[in-house]
């Protein structure tokens, strides 16, 4: 038996923080076509069902063109069963979408419900204020099963913002869980959860900023007898990269801008990427950074500049300048301003400067 387990697809996420309008109404539909290819592949390789652990939706307010399209692949794909979790994020509108549930459209709640395939055993349960407690001491399950339990939540080792987020793995030991599949962290993670079994986070289908970096998919399950297996797909449409530069060592503007891009080369052109500048610097670096991200956004779908470098200034360079240039940064330097300030003041200090020899 073949199984895909999948969370945080987000769909009709905004997606407006680094895209321009167009580009966020074209990802919005990238994450929604993202499902329906995932659903086409679990269709050409004979998978049996598909676990959705969790924030198949981003808010309440889903566009209804996405509503129908959803409830257009469950209903067309009726080999597959789609075993749905609701999330922190899901509203339960989406269900009014259907006349009537169909057979293949299989429902977690609150209340702790399973769903068996010969010797596979497939739970889940909704996490909430009043269950997320004491929930542990009503699993029992079979140790003569494959038993895979689903959860929307965090783990321990991540802080969560209220007490139904939280899952206690060490309370999940010895309950003769083979996968506990989970949702709500946006990464691929996955590890020994006791000597029978192991949890994991299958991440996001797809991703939405700079802090989901890396490879999004899904897992692909597959079991035979009582063994089972996984493995983590690669699907995303598009990679967003974070990718920090240090200048530390550069003297020339050109030289720093010719070097960015020799880097990138090896990133596919459908990508997003951030280049963050780190780093020190000395005053005579003349900065173009809007050019660069320019180009950078020629290069990708989309690109930015993040410039996170220090200024890095010697005091004894300009002990003896008798310049305004000169007077100016002794007197900043002089002050008890933290650093930070002084180098802001300073940056503003000359540009006016030069401003004024403009005139």
């Amino acid at each position: 038996m073949k199984i895909i387990h999948c969370s945080d697809l987000h769909i009709d996420s905004k997606m407006e923080t680094n895209l321009s309008s167009v580009q966020a109404r074209k990802r919005k539909d990238e994450l929604l076509l993202s499902f329906e290819k995932m659903v086409e592949y679990a269709k050409n390789n004979e998978v049996r069902a598909i676990i959705i652990a969790g924030d198949m939706f981003d808010t309440s307010r889903v566009r209804s063109e996405s509503k129908n399209r959803i409830k257009n692949i469950i209903e067309t794909n009726n080999d597959i069963d789609f075993l749905y979790l609701p999330g922190n994020h899901d509203a339960d509108n989406f269900i009014e979408q259907f006349d009537e549930v169909p057979k293949n459209l299989k429902l977690f709640s609150d209340n702790l419900i399973s769903y068996e395939y010969d010797n596979v055993v497939i739970s889940g349960l909704k996490l909430t204020s009043a269950n997320s407690k004491n929930f542990y001491q009503i699993l029992n399950f079979d140790e003569n099963k494959i038993n895979i339990l689903t959860l929307h939540g965090q783990i321990a080792n991540y802080s969560s913002k209220t007490d139904a987020e939280k899952i206690s793995l060490t309370k999940l030991k010895n309950k003769n869980i083979d996968y506990l599949a989970l949702g709500h962290i946006h990464n691929f993670i996955v590890d020994r959860l006791d000597k029978r079994g192991v949890y994991c986070y299958s991440g996001a289908l797809e991703p939405r900023g700079f802090d989901e970096c890396g490879d999004k998919g899904f897992v692909l399950i597959e079991i035979e007898g009582k063994e089972l297996k996984y493995n983590f797909i690669p699907f995303s449409t598009r990679k967003f990269y974070h990718v920090q530069f240090d200048i530390s060592s550069y003297d020339d503007w050109f030289d720093i801008e010719r070097k960015v891009l020799e880097n990138l080369k090896e990133i596919d052109r459908k990508n997003v990427v951030k280049i963050e500048l780190v780093g020190n610097y000395k005053l005579e670096l003349e900065k173009q950074t809007e050019i660069l991200e320019r180009k950078i956004r020629d290069e990708f779908y989309f690109g930015k500049v993040k410039d996170s470098s220090v200024l890095e200034i010697n005091k004894e360079n300009y002990k003896n300048d008798l310049s305004l240039k000169g007077e100016f940064i002794r007197s900043v330097l002089a002050s008890d301003m933290d650093k930070e300030l002084q180098n802001r003041i300073i940056l503003m200090g000359l540009e006016a400067l030069k401003e004024g020899e403009k005139l």
